[in-house]
């Protein structure tokens, strides 16, 4: 009995002994992958703070490695910058163009979130697409060269990407309820009508852009109903192509810049 009792005993402490050692490989790869997230939350936070202290050097230096570095200094992180930025001045205008969109949903939630009455579909969508090209206006003798960098076939995805999310946003606050292939052309069809007002406005030297908005309303005109864009799918593919051919020109020309 005696000898059983001690078997017995022996056995509880080994499984004691490897249930601490389980619990303490376990908090420790706890303790490592909190310490990872944290590494991670402070390398992001890092970064959007050099970017954006970076976007008043591109005035001088343009989106470029030099106005990153430049926004680096001015937070005193010169060391940290390098190797930070692996794509250079496209980090920069993907951080810019997140940061405007956000800035239009924030505007969008709330011109239709707990009002009374919601604005026609029309005139949201084309106050919406307008107030977002105007924030590109500060940096209007730059943003050819954003433009092009977009266009650089390492970057073709997340332009895409972002321009397809501002689309989305744009329709889901104007209260579109598609689940059919209309969502899918509305989209497109947007995104045709942006790209082409965006390229006009580069070349427009009317006060206040006033040539743009006229082009921008004649475009979504060229779509007969906002609300029934299906039946204009061939017509704006066709300013979505015309729109592409401008970029693609555009990154032609700006190419050596992207390289400094």
């Amino acid at each position: 009995m005696a000898g059983a009792l001690d078997s017995i005993l022996r056995a509880l402490n080994g499984q004691n002994i490897r249930l601490t050692q389980i619990v303490s490989r376990n908090c420790s790869t706890s303790d490592q992958s909190n310490s990872e997230t944290s590494t991670e939350d402070t390398e992001y936070e890092t970064k959007e703070r050099i970017l954006r202290a970076s976007l008043p050097f591109v005035y001088q230096h343009g989106w470029t490695n030099k106005a990153i570095t430049s926004g680096a200094e001015k937070e005193g992180l010169p060391g940290v910058a390098h190797g930070m930025f692996p794509r250079g001045g496209a980090e920069l205008v993907f951080f810019f163009y997140g940061e405007c969109n956000q800035q239009l949903v924030k505007q969008m939630k709330k011109q239709t979130e707990n009002v009374e009455e919601k604005p026609k579909t029309g005139e949201f969508i084309k106050n919406s697409v307008e107030s977002r090209l105007r924030m590109i206006i500060p940096y209007m003798d730059k943003w050819p060269q954003a433009m092009a960098i977009q266009t650089m076939p390492q970057n073709a995805v997340e332009s895409w990407t972002n321009l397809g999310r501002l689309m989305d946003d744009i329709w889901f606050y104007a209260g579109d309820q598609s689940v059919d292939f209309n969502w899918y052309t509305k989209r497109a069809s947007l995104a045709g009508v942006y790209k082409s007002t965006e390229i006009y406005m580069l070349q427009d030297k009317s006060d206040n852009y006033d040539n743009t908005w006229q082009f921008l309303e004649r475009r979504l005109q060229d779509l007969t109903t906002i609300g029934k864009v299906t039946r204009n799918v061939q017509q704006s593919g066709t300013v979505a192509s015309e729109g592409l051919y401008g970029l693609g020109i555009m990154a032609k020309n700006m190419c050596r810049m992207n390289s400094r």
